[in-house]
């Protein structure tokens, strides 16, 4: 069972709390920096990061927050229906199947992760640490200081992540993945729709979707949380035309259409 049903709003977050789940490695790509290495250029980048976000903090220049949802679904093949407590249908959420299997001889899908014979439960997020952020990014701007702007911009998507591997530790121990729409094991874009539908993060929480399916402010993240303990982390890799053209049905859209938001 998840820790409750339904919907919870997390509104300002505090940054303390999760600035020690910042990936740095990820922060340091962001600068084209490797992350395998740590030379005098990754420590002075480090130090003055951890400036700002003294001053991130001191002057509230950036909040943080996340609404989280726990669902009962049905699995349907590749599709998971999303029930109500009534147990009516309320939405879709669709994923795609590897068609190149891994080194044990298996194609994955992140339906794989529920169970198939009866009902189960997925979790959906929406978080962001970068309310306020285009407000503070300007300042610096007007203020010729260019590199504090990139550094506020890189540093909110770090925390935005942070903050969603935090829910993560507290809701769920840990267990399992949290997967999100665009990124290689789900690749559609066009899901978040669905998150959107069933979270309402531009009321909770204040972040909105655009028609490219854009998330606004930008250091913000949505996707899934399977918390069986088998499930993992993969690359969804190319997919044939014959899938391809299940999905769209399955979506109820054209396979032109579709294949433009797969990344």
């Amino acid at each position: 069972m998840p820790p409750f049903l339904g919907l919870k709003i997390f509104n300002d977050t505090d940054l303390n709390s999760i600035i020690p789940l910042i990936d740095w490695k990820m922060y340091f790509c962001a600068w084209d920096l490797r992350p395998s290495q740590y030379t005098e250029t990754h420590k002075n980048l480090e130090q003055d990061s951890r400036e700002l976000l003294k001053e991130i903090i001191d002057k509230k220049l950036l909040r943080a927050a996340a609404v989280v949802g726990f669902f009962e679904v049905q699995r349907v093949g590749d599709s998971l229906s999303v029930l109500d407590n009534d147990s009516k249908e309320i939405a879709k959420l669709h994923f795609l199947r590897q068609q190149k299997s891994n080194e044990n001889g298996i194609y994955l899908s992140i339906a794989d992760f529920f169970n198939p014979r009866e009902k189960d439960f997925i979790g959906l997020f929406a978080t962001t640490a970068g309310l306020g952020a285009k407000e503070a990014e300007q300042k610096f701007i007007k203020n010729n200081d260019d590199y504090s702007a990139i550094m506020l911009g890189l540093l909110a998507d770090r925390l935005a992540e942070a903050l969603t591997e935090k829910l993560h530790r507290d809701l769920l121990g840990g267990v399992g993945i949290r997967a999100a729409p665009g990124y290689p094991a789900s690749p559609d874009h066009t899901e978040k729709a669905t998150i959107w539908k069933l979270l309402s993060p531009e009321k909770n929480i204040g972040v909105s979707l655009t028609e490219s399916y854009v998330m606004n402010p930008t250091a913000s993240e949505c996707g899934y949380f399977a918390a069986n303990p088998g499930s993992c982390y993969f690359k969804l890799g190319k997919i044939g035309e014959d899938q391809l053209a299940d999905y769209a049905r399955r979506k109820g859209m054209d396979v032109k259409e579709i294949s433009s938001f797969l990344c």
